[in-house]
């Protein structure tokens, strides 16, 4: 193609990382399986394509699992503020407790829509530092990816 192995390998990871979308990865990948000869690059086009797939997965999983998590605190938080309200309204005592739980359910609603940006940023940082890693030859062991290469390379 022009550019050397290094840097192709590097280029990867690093697309990975920055588009953060599947599809680019898989398209050189499917170049470097198509029309590469060197074995070592057609290791890294496919432990990239894993890595990226994988990290997708997961973060619209977790991604998915905060969102239902958020809306069902952000719901409870919503009916023990109407309760407490209506309790207030019928003359009888103002119950501060159940304004202090209304808030826990807030505060554990943003916990978990933050927590849904933990993989993804993480997954960014893995991916460069395996870009710079593949730049200068040097294979990180991932035992389970390892394991499917050896099996079929």
């Amino acid at each position: 193609m022009g550019i050397s192995v290094n840097l192709f390998a590097a280029l990867l990871y690093f697309t990975g990382a920055a588009i953060g979308n599947v599809l680019p990865v898989l398209l050189a990948a499917g170049y470097i399986l198509l029309f590469e000869e060197n074995e070592k690059l057609k290791r890294t086009a496919v432990k990239a394509s894993i890595l990226t797939v994988s990290f997708s997965v997961l973060t619209s999983l977790l991604s998915w699992l905060s969102s239902v998590l958020t809306s069902f605190f952000y719901m409870l938080e919503n009916m023990l503020r109407v309760y407490t309200y209506y309790d207030a309204i019928d003359g009888k005592i103002y119950d501060s407790a159940k304004f202090q739980i209304a808030d826990l359910f807030r505060i554990l609603g943003y916990v978990m829509s933050s927590v849904s940006e933990v993989p993804y940023v993480c997954a960014i940082l893995i991916m460069v530092v395996l870009g710079f890693r593949a730049y200068r030859q040097i294979d990180i062991k991932i035992k389970w990816i390892d394991k499917i290469l050896d099996k079929h390379f």
